[in-house]
């Protein structure tokens, strides 16, 4: 049930009420742009849609309401570093949060959906997973939820950069809390992306708050060059305190953090493929100011609160400009100058759709997958096994000829078409199945003459959940060795003995994934081919835009702007464009052919991309076009006027060069 409303004081009360909420709790006494706006429409009960830019305060216009409304401000939020981060910095300034996520046992979320349930908290933040679980059902209709906020909404839509599936299934949940007015927040939300949030999340006719994506205080520069390190060194020497580098796989992240030690640069690495307690060393050193750079992939960075960092890196080509945008957005914070840098050369295309063609496999090669991990599991045709496959990825490769990420791609494709749920290996979860019912082991319990293990057997009972009756579930083995008072060791033999008594079925931690048929095995899973083709067109698609910003000729501020919708002046006077950063092209006698046959296609109307043929024995390469096209553009032959579209036109003094041409 929706907390219940009061009848709404006048607006201006409400905004001084707001007000003062921001001073006691967070020290300001004037909003951020955009931020009254969101928080006037969550206390009218409105549905809204805010996109600030990175480091504009997205979270207070959701953490303010909930401190002046009565009911639980429900967060759903997609990463376990982020939720924490905010609680610990809410209760700080004295505001009762609490988090849900995966480091909590079953009594100790149990414990807090209850204490949500009798308005304990002001707010508290889910994934959006929880909200499928059977504790949310069980729960939605009596918590007092009055605000339901989404944040990094980005991740509802099939357009952005960090989709989430399971974001797609809020409404469902919002209309199980009683529909309770929505806040999607983002910073990185061109118009599809804005259309996706609001059509996925079902806002209804929510208040658009979009206060901008300029960040003024960054200087844009791009670098086409292969003399990365050289360029590297001169922007770490030539710009103090912290930063980042992003590159585009994990190798390439441990290359360049060792690159940069050896400069004399304390330097650390950050990726997925690291444990969970080195990534928040690494995290923690970096925001101490103990490490001063960090090189990382795109797993590193959302929810960070860094507010000095000067400078932002990227040595590969991203995978959109809307990545590129939240990632370079971390960079200067405090407002103070700072400088978002991109390095590339003409291979890192090559790489960056290797990488599609990875992520993306075709639907063929999903039921190639699917048909391995079945046939490495030894399911037969029309069978559904029992028990979860122990599937090795590696296995998976090498059956295939597959690559890694293109063997990882398929089985989430698959997970997300309802073929298997999978679980990835952890340390600390085993999984089991009794192979009794409960009165049956209750029984042979009482019938126990070794008292120990017979302790050691209601002590499983109490920890794993009753659905492993029926089911396979998750045994946590941390929980089990506080109940239990025994070492890791003793507890494995200990379940090994109940299995070979025929007490459970059970799989220890291992390094093979789990994965657990929905249905009998087919002879191929029906994929829809098309949503698979059209998810490669997208990332194709960002792609095209990442290159057209790193080759275009103009105002690196004026691209990024129009490419979010929005007014952009012609020149900023401040990226490298404009401030003449690169050596003009050497232009020879020999280039005038090439240079009549530009003009003579921008005045037919041609795009940039129609003005040669690569299969032409007399085409320049690639990064020779590039080169003659700045020059045209520097001397003032051609004009851009549409950076996004790559559309030129003449300038009368281009005009008079063609007519003198005949």
């Amino acid at each position: 049930m929706t907390a219940s409303r009061a009848p709404a004081p006048p607006a201006d009360e409400r905004a001084d009420e707001a007000r003062e909420a921001l001073r006691r709790h967070w020290g300001h006494d004037s909003f951020r742009p955009g931020q009254r706006e969101a928080i006037g429409a969550a206390l009218a009960g409105e549905d809204a849609l805010v996109v600030l830019p990175t480091g504009g305060g997205k979270s207070v216009c959701y953490q303010v309401p909930a401190l002046l409304e009565d009911g639980l401000a429900l967060v759903v939020s997609p990463l376990i570093a982020l939720m924490h981060d905010q609680v610990a910095a809410l209760k700080a300034r004295g505001v009762s949060a609490a988090f849900i996520d995966s480091t909590l046992s079953r009594r100790a979320v149990d414990q807090r959906w209850t204490d949500a349930e009798h308005g304990r908290f002001d707010l508290l933040y889910v994934a959006p997973e929880r909200l499928q679980s059977e504790l949310f059902e069980a729960r939605a209709g009596r918590l007092p939820v009055g605000l339901l906020a989404v944040d990094e909404a980005h991740c509802v839509s099939t357009w952005g950069h960090h989709f989430r599936p399971d974001y797609r299934k809020i409404p469902e949940a919002r209309a199980a809390l009683g529909d309770p007015p929505t806040m999607a927040v983002t910073a990185t939300a061109p118009p599809e992306v804005r259309r996706d949030i609001a059509e996925g999340l079902a806002l209804r006719d929510p208040k658009k708050v979009i206060t901008g994506f300029d960040r003024p205080n960054l200087v844009w520069s791009v670098f086409r060059t292969e003399e990365k390190r050289r360029r590297m060194k001169a922007l770490v020497n030539g710009v103090d305190g912290s930063g980042l580098v992003y590159a585009s796989t994990r190798r390439r992240t441990e290359t360049w953090a060792a690159w940069l030690d050896e400069q004399g640069v304390a330097a650390d690495y950050y990726h997925a493929g690291r444990d969970a307690e080195e990534r928040a060393a690494v995290q923690a050193d970096w925001q101490a100011g103990e490490t001063r750079v960090v090189a990382a992939t795109n797993a590193f960075g959302m929810g960070i609160d860094k507010a000095d960092v000067r400078f932002v890196a990227h040595v590969d080509l991203p995978a959109s400009l809307e990545a590129y945008y939240q990632q370079a957005g971390r960079a200067g914070r405090d407002g103070k100058r700072a400088y978002a840098v991109l390095l590339c050369q003409p291979s890192d295309a090559q790489t960056r759709r290797a990488l599609i063609d990875s992520a993306h496999p075709t639907g063929r090669e999903v039921n190639r997958v699917y048909t391995a991990v079945c046939n490495l599991g030894q399911v037969p045709l029309g069978s559904r096994p029992e028990a979860p496959l122990a599937v090795k990825p590696e296995a998976v490769r090498r059956l295939t000829g597959f690559s890694r990420g293109k063997v990882r791609s398929a089985i989430d494709l698959l997970e997300r078409a309802g073929a298997w749920a999978k679980r990835t290996p952890h340390p600390r979860f085993g999984l089991l199945r009794f192979e009794h019912a409960a009165d049956a082991i209750r029984r042979r319990l009482a019938a126990m003459e070794n008292r120990a293990l017979a302790a050691f057997t209601r002590a499983l009972l109490r920890t794993v959940h009753a659905e492993a009756f029926a089911r396979w579930r998750d045994v946590d083995l941390r929980l089990l060795e506080q109940r239990t008072g025994l070492e890791r060791p003793r507890l494995l033999r200990g379940l090994a003995f109940l299995e070979e008594q025929g007490v459970v079925r059970w799989h220890p931690p291992g390094q093979a994934m789990e994965i657990e048929l929905a249905a009998p095995r087919a002879r191929e899973f029906p994929v829809d081919h098309e949503t698979v083709r059209r998810a490669r067109r997208r990332a194709e698609r960002r792609l095209r835009d990442v290159e057209r910003y790193a080759r275009s000729l103009g105002c690196r501020r004026r691209y990024l702007l129009a490419h979010f919708g929005e007014a952009h002046p012609p020149r900023c006077g401040r990226c490298d464009v404009c401030l003449g950063r690169h050596e003009p092209p050497v232009v020879t006698g020999s280039d005038e052919p090439a240079l009549r046959r530009v003009l003579r296609a921008v005045e037919d109307g041609r795009p940039r991309s129609a003005w040669f043929a690569d299969d032409e024995d007399d085409a320049p390469p690639a990064p020779r076009r590039d080169a003659l096209c700045a020059w045209l553009a520097r001397k003032g032959y051609l004009r851009l006027d549409d950076p996004l579209e790559e559309r030129f036109a003449l300038t009368d003094k281009g005009e008079r060069f063609l007519k003198r041409q005949g």
